[in-house]
């Protein structure tokens, strides 16, 4: 493996111990100014946004206690890191957070400068209780930032 891509998992690696202790601000300054977010979903608080916005949904979760993350495979190509996780915490609601992830993390110079978290949005509405969940929808964003390919079945054309 490259080093960029070693160093690229190790940013992650520190992305998730600062944001796990609170740490906000050391995670923030992993990423570039001008760094994209996207968060899966079309809930008022999902769908791409800019580094203030991003740290401002973080709230969403309001958790009575710890929160736990498992972390599976890391793969690691190019400019980017790919890592899926699953967690665990107590809400303040009394709810149980289990939730999935798989995050994207894009690296340019050494910085963050996209990041794309997949989660199971069914399961954010179904225990977090709060507008930036269950306010108005939100028009669905594409998260595809580089079309590679485009396939169209041809059963939509066939059953007509």
């Amino acid at each position: 493996m490259d080093q960029r891509n070693t160093d690229n998992k190790n940013c992650v690696w520190e992305w998730f111990e600062h944001a796990l202790n609170g740490e906000l601000d050391k995670s923030m300054a992993l990423h570039s100014d001008d760094c994209r977010f996207f968060v899966s979903g079309d809930m008022p608080y999902g769908g791409w946004m800019d580094k203030p916005a991003y740290s401002n949904q973080t709230g969403v979760l309001q958790l009575d206690g710890p929160i736990t993350m498992r972390f599976g495979d890391m793969v690691a190509e190019d400019d980017r890191v790919w890592l899926e996780a699953e967690s665990e915490a107590l809400l303040v609601n009394g709810a149980q957070y289990r939730n999935h992830y798989l995050f994207q993390f894009r690296f340019a110079a050494g910085q963050i400068v996209e990041l794309k978290e997949f989660v199971d949005t069914l399961h954010v509405y179904r225990v977090i209780d709060s507008d930036a969940v269950r306010g108005v929808p939100r028009p669905r964003d594409t998260f595809v930032t580089r079309v590679s390919r485009e396939l169209t079945s041809r059963m939509a054309q066939d059953s007509r």
